[in-house]
């Protein structure tokens, strides 16, 4: 894929590899946050609510970082099947959330996008400095021509995320997944790289 995990930096962010090193920053992040976040990935099957029913049967935090950190970020890399970036505030270096692709699909240059921010930076636009990023390192490096995204019908702050960067709603997956005793819908998202992401300055 890359000879080494590639790392991107904008104006406040450092985009880079989450290691089990960052256990402690990810129990934090992902075991006591309302997180803003996409459908798909791992954190389908190991998401916030599956964090809380963790805790209530006794497993160890730490040992939910690591299962979430190898899930989430190093065997999609290791697998060349995605990749996963960690977001780090430059003046702190602490980690507020995730974004990266998955379902990387090499024969037919799409990938899914994936991503997810800490509460607290909400509506800061620091996730959209993240995913610019994100989108043109896609475009650019891993050479896509279609970002797909998938998103719980009712997470209005991540559609409009997805349309503040250009995506293009394509529909509704109609009671697509069953959750929580109820079927929900999935709305469906995609940017071309002809449609012309928004610019992006990397700071190097």
């Amino acid at each position: 894929m890359f000879d080494r995990f590639p790392a991107l930096s904008t104006e406040r962010l450092q985009l880079r590899e989450v290691t089990l090193e960052d256990m402690e920053a990810a129990a934090e992040l992902y075991g006591n946050s309302v997180m803003m976040k996409t459908r798909q990935g791992p954190e389908k099957h190991l998401d916030i609510q599956a964090s809380k029913d963790s805790r209530r049967t006794a497993v160890p935090e730490r040992e939910t970082a690591a299962h979430r950190i190898q899930e989430w970020f190093m065997t999609p890399y290791q697998e060349q099947k995605g990749i996963r970036f960690g977001i780090y505030l430059k003046n702190s270096n602490r980690l507020i959330g995730s974004c990266g692709f998955y379902r990387w699909n090499k024969a037919h240059y799409k990938a899914e996008l994936v991503f997810d921010i800490h509460s607290e930076y909400r509506k800061r636009g620091l996730l959209k400095e993240a995913l610019n990023a994100l989108i043109a390192f896609g475009f650019d490096s891993m050479k896509l021509n279609r970002i797909e995204a998938r998103i719980e019908g009712g997470n209005q702050p991540a559609q409009r995320t997805l349309l503040s960067l250009g995506f293009r709603h394509e529909g509704i997956e109609r009671e697509s997944e069953f959750e929580d005793g109820k079927f929900i819908d999935i709305a469906c998202f995609s940017l071309l790289k002809g449609d012309g992401p928004p610019p992006v300055h990397l700071v190097k």
